[in-house]
């Protein structure tokens, strides 16, 4: 497996990535945050079914990540960013062969984007908390 990603992440050049819907929602605002309380993340991410999309010698992927943040339990703050990562390939037909293996799809979409979006989420993330006058959280490291 690990031949094959390493042929489509050469297959691959990353020209672009878009956000093309974000939403940011204060649910509450809960009079402990500034008591240095500890402030739980969730995270996920959706990936739309028929990605990735090909569209001549580009390759499109769009991937949703949710993030929620609480604070002894209850949750406050509330982002949602649907990101669109555009790469050009000079073999467009064999990157489509790779990714129609849903194993290696799996790897490079949750692994590879995640890592490659994380320090732009992190700077969105932490630039909407300013925006919504909250104090700021880091997201933590990708394991």
């Amino acid at each position: 497996m690990q031949e094959k990603f390493q042929e489509l992440i050469k297959l691959l050049q990353l020209f672009d990535i878009r956000f093309m819907d974000s939403h940011e929602s204060v649910l509450c605002l809960p009079d402990n945050l500034a008591l240095g309380k500890e402030i739980a993340i969730e995270s996920g991410q959706a990936f739309a079914k028929e990605d990735p999309v090909f569209n001549e010698n580009v390759i499109f992927f769009r991937v949703k990540y949710v993030f929620k943040f609480s604070c002894e339990k209850k949750e406050y703050f509330k982002t949602e960013y649907v990101v669109m990562f555009s790469f050009k390939s000079t073999d467009v037909q064999k990157a489509a062969e790779f990714l129609k293996d849903e194993e290696l799809k799996k790897i490079f979409v949750e692994k590879q984007l995640s890592r490659t979006i994380w320090t732009i989420l992190r700077g969105t993330i932490m630039d909407a908390f300013n925006r919504h006058s909250l104090p700021p959280v880091q997201l933590p490291w990708i394991i």
